[in-house]
């Protein structure tokens, strides 16, 4: 199939909705496009390649939807709207307008189970649910070192402060996050990193732990951190067999097994003595990491949720023998790192 993918920053090298769409949908066979999120450019690549769909991620300054409705019926191609949701910050699109993403596309995917129970009454023929996921295959560059330490990731609110506060006498203590150059912590500050190696310092850890999402944010999507879901950087950690911490919320469970693949807190005064525990048992740490690399590479890949999306299209029945030997050398790679 010929797909041409709109959506800010999606014809960036390093853009995560390049990982999370347009190197998937390569990675099934199928024929992709990236172009910027504006009327010319999704009009010049529906002109150039004739695609049979078009997949667009809102966000400000995007075609208004009925636009593309008149684009999209002008070229005879499918127009799907891709909400990738609150979770993270910087690649939110908002549900706020669902009805009139409804009446003017022909399919909307949300990631959001409440959200698509909310809206299924309108009917589910033009709704979908494409839940979180991760593309192993953009990560399996890592390399691979001996694991030491934590890694915490988080802006720098007065709660997270407080956390990591209680944890900076701890050896090798990473964090990820605006803010926290400033502050008196003994604490070694990483910036965002691009893949591969963002996977790589993800691999070289023993331990991933979550904090709260900013509270601007918080604000913002008018969502409490305890109903959002779980953090990218957990999926990523979970692809190179590190184990995450997380706060325990409804979310946690709909992905992973608390205990068995990911660990949880119920409260950040929790974590001075939870995270040492956990620290002093590290094959105890390994079992749940490996066991989270079993459950995202086989649940939770964008691969799997493009393949199911695109099932009543496509018939694709050799991808998946592909997709095991791919992940079986990432298996190797992980017992190198040890």
């Amino acid at each position: 199939m010929r797909i041409v993918v709109s959506g800010y920053g999606v014809d960036a090298s390093d853009s995560p909705l390049r990982s999370r769409i347009a190197d998937p949908l390569r990675f099934l066979g199928h024929e992709v496009v990236a172009v910027a999120p504006t009327n010319a450019a999704i009009k010049w690549g529906l002109n150039r390649y004739s695609p049979e769909m078009l997949v667009v991620i809102p966000s400000a300054g995007s075609p208004d939807r009925s636009e593309i409705r008149t684009l999209t019926a002008d070229s005879g191609t499918v127009s799907v709207c891709m909400h990738t949701g609150p979770t993270e910050p910087k690649l939110c699109t908002e549900f706020t307008e669902l009805d009139d993403d409804l009446r003017e596309y022909d399919l909307v995917t949300v990631p959001d189970r409440d959200v698509y129970e909310e809206y299924s009454a309108v009917g589910t023929y033009r709704l979908s649910l494409m839940e979180p996921a991760t593309h192993p295959p953009a990560l399996m560059d890592f390399v691979p070192s001996t694991r030491s330490g934590l890694l915490l990731i988080g802006d720098a609110n007065p709660a997270n402060i407080d956390a990591v506060a209680t944890l900076d006498h701890l050896h090798d203590l990473l964090v990820m996050g605006e803010g926290w150059s400033e502050l008196p912590l003994d604490i070694t500050i990483v910036e965002p990193l691009p893949l591969p190696d963002r996977a790589s310092l993800l691999a070289g850890v023993d331990l991933i732990i979550e904090l709260e999402t900013a509270l601007s944010h918080q604000s913002a999507i008018r969502r409490s951190h305890l109903e959002l879901g779980l953090s990218h950087v957990v999926y990523e950690a979970a692809v190179v067999g590190t184990p995450s911490l997380v706060q325990a919320r409804p979310a946690v469970p709909q992905v992973f097994a608390p205990g068995e693949e990911i660990f949880v807190y119920e409260a950040f005064s929790d974590l001075s003595d939870l995270a040492p525990l956990l620290l002093a048992d590290l094959k105890e740490l390994r079992n749940v990491g490996e066991a989270a690399w079993s459950r995202v590479t086989a649940e939770h890949t964008w691969t799997q949720r493009w393949r199911t999306f695109l099932e009543p299209w496509v018939i694709d029945p050799e991808i998946g023998r592909d997709e095991e030997i791919h992940y079986s050398d990432q298996t190797r790679s992980l017992s190198k790192a040890g």
